[in-house]
């Protein structure tokens, strides 16, 4: 229970702009494994999303 509600407050800081998330980079799910190695070598910062 304790996750639902701090995800609640997570995200309703998200939708008062008190909290920005960097998204850096937007892969296919084909390219997972180029956006795994991105983040193991350090190449990128912020966010990285696998969108189908």
């Amino acid at each position: 229970m304790k996750a639902v509600v701090h995800s609640a407050r997570l995200f309703g800081w998200i939708a008062e702009g008190r909290l920005n998330v960097h998204v850096r980079g937007v892969h296919p799910p084909a390219d997972a494994a180029r956006a795994h190695a991105d983040m193991a070598s350090r190449a990128t910062t912020g966010k990285l999303l696998l969108v189908p």
